[in-house]
């Protein structure tokens, strides 16, 4: 068949471009096969799962540029400008307002300033609450159990070694002793 036969058919040789076109890329990013029941399906192939995967990469990696590059620096100026404040339970404000920054200072000096037990826990941080006793505030207390637990762990170490000097020389001591008995020891016999 050639142009003018398809032309006289109905066919314009645009129209037979864009079918040829059209069923190629059909060709290229459609596979066929039959399932279990042996019915043909149509599903996306290879090379089309490729393209869509390079494709949602490059988009990927545009947009973490993009958000590096604008939204990253705004939320961090959006932080340090918000203005931080106490509300009652009704969302009314309570307290004068404050910035980011010294609103995680203020909470950091009421956490470290906040009664705690021997343990370093607060009575509503306790699952004891029956029996907790103040011990004074958790800086003092931290301190007071991180100080107590170095000094232990020193002392362990030290007794370790003063006790590993003394075997040694127990062990050596007692060579000795045997070594002194047996060379004093004179065994005769006679028949």
């Amino acid at each position: 068949m050639d142009i003018k036969t398809l032309e006289a058919l109905g066919v314009s040789a645009a129209d037979l471009k864009e079918r040829i076109v059209e069923q190629a890329v059909h060709a290229l990013l459609y596979s066929t096969g039959f399932d279990d029941e042996g019915d043909e399906s149509s599903y996306a192939s290879k090379f089309k799962q490729q393209v869509e995967k390079r494709v949602q990469e490059a988009v990927d990696l545009k947009i973490a540029a993009l958000a590096a590059e604008h939204v990253l620096p705004r939320v961090g100026e959006m932080i340090e400008a918000a203005n931080m404040m106490k509300t009652n339970a009704y969302g009314e404000p309570k307290g004068e307002p404050m910035t980011f920054k010294e609103y995680i200072a203020s909470r950091a000096e009421v956490y470290m300033s906040e009664k705690v037990d021997y343990n370093g826990q607060s009575r509503e941080e306790s699952k004891d609450t029956y029996n907790w006793r103040e011990s004074g505030p958790r800086l003092t207390v931290l301190m007071k159990l991180y100080i107590k637990d170095t000094l232990e762990k020193s002392a362990k170490n030290a007794i370790n070694d003063v006790n590993k000097v003394i075997a040694k020389n127990i062990e050596l001591a007692a060579k000795d002793a045997i070594q002194a008995c047996a060379a004093a020891i004179k065994v005769s016999a006679t028949i």
